[in-house]
């Protein structure tokens, strides 16, 4: 486990139930992994409590799992979003696939912007974000059009 990478949340309840099933994913939450002197934390963005920092050892009933993304995450910028208020108009519109308002964060949503992705340009879920960071990205091109 390394900063940046993705912990994967599912819950028991039935709005976790509801999340998993309208998104047709596996999970209904995430947050970004953030390792701090041997600690693993997750920075996220939950409905009770907003944009928060919680020792990933009192997360284990949502049974995580982590998934590595390789990728850097900008733990300064997550700091400066802490307190930031949850947008359940947000969560609902990312699970009809539309952007949010960003009137506050989604879980989804918090994880791109802290993991650099354009959190901005489409509706993230925590299926969304596994997906993208899975999909390998196209050749790039050379300037003749030559792989």
């Amino acid at each position: 486990m390394q900063t940046g990478d993705l912990v994967l949340f599912r819950g028991r309840g039935p709005f976790a139930w509801l999340i998993r099933t309208w998104t047709r994913s596996s999970w209904d939450h995430c947050g970004v992994l953030w390792v701090v002197e041997g600690e693993a934390m997750v920075l996220e963005a939950r409905a009770v409590g907003g944009v928060a920092c919680h020792a990933l050892r009192n997360r284990q009933k949502d049974g995580p799992t982590v998934y590595p993304t390789g990728r850097a995450a900008d733990i300064p910028l997550a700091l400066r979003h802490l307190g930031d208020r949850y947008s359940v108009k947000d969560a609902i519109r990312a699970g009809l696939g539309e952007r949010g308002d960003h009137a506050g964060f989604e879980c989804a949503e918090f994880a791109a912007m802290v993991l650099g992705l354009d959190h901005e340009a489409r509706g993230w879920t925590p299926q969304g974000l596994v997906t993208f960071l899975v999909t390998p990205a196209p050749p790039k091109t050379g300037e003749n059009g030559e792989n």
